[in-house]
């Protein structure tokens, strides 16, 4: 009777040990199970979202031709666009006459450009430095295509310190011209003709600083006989 209530002990408490793996086995099998289901919707959240990335990469990656061609083509029709300079904003001249010498003007320079019927019976002209309009100054700075031809009775011109060009024919055919004082440094340029059919032996007077680039410069306006002096 021992033994069987011996055995009969051991076997109780075996089934109570294996109830209660029993049931910690059961208890933790949903808590693995809801982690597999728990972690599933994750990764099908993460294979969801990978293709959402990819279709925006890719729509990016591939534009429209015709659209890029269009949003190229915009900026040159844009009205804020400054125009190209043309003849209708280029600086526009005016003229005004002093002393009976005919000038063209702009904001920044002044050219001689002719001089008046009572002018051309003048023995002797000034061209100024600068000229005076409604009190701003503007320097001389040429003295333009024959804008002295036909001054018959022309013997002295003085040449004022600014004037950087004479250009073509601006004294030929005044025979009586026989001396000419440049005041300034600035002479760059003598057009072909420049001094043309003038006094023989015609005497031009210039700063010594510049008497051989002058004396060549003066020789493209083929007088005659010419003499260069440096003061």
């Amino acid at each position: 009777m021992k033994k069987i209530k011996s055995i009969l002990t051991v076997g109780s408490i075996a089934g109570i040990l294996f109830a209660v793996t029993a049931v910690v086995n059961i208890t933790n099998m949903p808590q693995k199970s809801m982690a597999a289901v728990t972690a599933t919707p994750a990764a099908s959240a993460s294979a969801t979202t990978t293709p959402r990335t990819t279709a925006s990469v890719s729509s990016s990656a591939s534009p429209n031709p015709s659209a890029s061609a269009t949003a190229s083509a915009a900026p040159s029709t844009s009205p804020t666009e400054e125009p190209a300079m043309s003849v209708m904003n280029a600086p526009i001249e005016q003229k005004i006459t002093k002393k009976g010498l005919i000038y063209e003007y702009t904001a920044t320079y002044a050219h001689l450009i002719g001089c008046t019927n009572t002018a051309k019976q003048k023995k002797s002209i000034h061209v100024p430095a600068k000229i005076c309009v409604q009190d701003i100054y503007y320097d001389v700075t040429m003295i333009d295509y024959e804008a002295f031809q036909g001054c018959s009775k022309l013997k002295n011109v003085t040449i004022g310190r600014y004037v950087k060009q004479i250009r073509y024919g601006a004294f030929m055919g005044d025979s009586k011209l026989k001396r000419v004082t440049f005041q300034g440094k600035k002479l760059q340029n003598v057009g072909d003709d420049a001094f043309y059919k003038t006094a023989s032996g015609i005497r031009f007077v210039m700063p010594k600083a510049v008497k051989t680039k002058y004396r060549n410069l003066l020789k493209d306006g083929n007088p005659r006989r010419a003499v260069y002096q440096g003061k």
